[in-house]
């Protein structure tokens, strides 16, 4: 995404070509990060943040996983002026969530998941999709749905024709004196 400034141009300059606009999320690496090649390789998940202190751009690694989600290390790296357009590289990846099957999906020898099924999408430290499906737990305890820490990965190519968002509600955490009640 090049743009260029119109009053530059009107002054006789020539087209002035701005960096890489960047857009927080999830990306996958697919070059080093310019001054920083010791942390930031090809094929690496990374999270891409752009407000407040992180601004204009800040790449976060994944620290840990909890719940097949991501949690990424802060402060993270500010992207050089000079490595703005490094984000030309970057593939933008699905967010992590909640989906449900498009169509059957075969794995491996026999295993097969139904379509319509729901999905938990994940990556991994190297930003290979993985899904995970919903289940109920027999002895039926409560009613919720489990989902392994064990998926199955995916082709990131695979993904556009596999799933689809499903929307969810998301209970706000309860602060420590609801809790303790």
């Amino acid at each position: 995404m090049q743009r260029t400034v119109s009053s530059d141009a009107q002054l006789g300059y020539g087209p002035l070509l701005m960096a890489f606009e960047y857009s927080p999320g999830i990306y996958k690496t697919t070059q080093y990060l310019p001054g920083h090649e010791a942390q930031i390789a090809p094929d690496l998940l990374v999270l891409i943040r752009t407000d407040g202190e992180f601004a204009p751009a800040s790449v976060l690694l994944p620290v840990n996983n909890v719940h097949n989600q991501w949690r990424f290390q802060m402060p993270g790296v500010k992207i050089p002026d000079t490595s703005m357009n490094w984000g030309e590289s970057l593939v933008k990846l699905k967010h992590e969530g909640f989906y449900r099957l498009k169509k059957e999906f075969t794995f491996g020898d026999s295993g097969k998941w139904i379509e319509n099924a729901i999905v938990q999408l994940g990556y991994s430290r190297k930003a290979e999709p993985i899904l995970f499906i919903a289940q109920r737990r027999s002895p039926l305890t409560s009613n919720e749905l489990w989902f392994s820490e064990k998926g199955v990965k995916v082709e990131l190519d695979q993904l556009d024709d596999l799933i689809e968002p499903l929307a969810w509600y998301q209970e706000p955490e309860k602060k420590k004196e609801e809790s303790s009640n």
